[in-house]
């Protein structure tokens, strides 16, 4: 785990990030199982809906938003394999 993540696990008071339904970046990779920066491309290009809050503007997303998100079947990866395609390779 790194640094970010254990930092963001102390503020949460022990929740998992599945238990929010506004989560921050780090709490959002984690639920995705993917990289930070990912998540922050994802944001920048449109893909992921996000709010800036706060005077710093920092980035909150709202759970619905997540899982629109990860079961948006418009989505293809580089090989053109749908969104459902590949988490069905996933759980598979």
């Amino acid at each position: 785990m790194n640094k970010t993540a254990k930092m963001s696990k102390k503020r949460s008071n022990g929740k998992k990030s599945g238990d929010k339904a506004i989560m921050t970046c780090d709490e959002v990779a984690e639920f995705l199982r993917v990289h930070v920066s990912s998540v922050r491309r994802w944001s920048r290009c449109g893909k992921l809906r996000a709010y800036k809050v706060g005077g710093r503007g920092d980035w909150r997303y709202r759970k619905q938003d997540v899982l629109a998100f990860l079961y948006d079947t418009s989505y293809t990866d580089s090989r053109g394999q749908g969104q459902r395609e590949v988490i069905g390779m996933i759980k598979a």
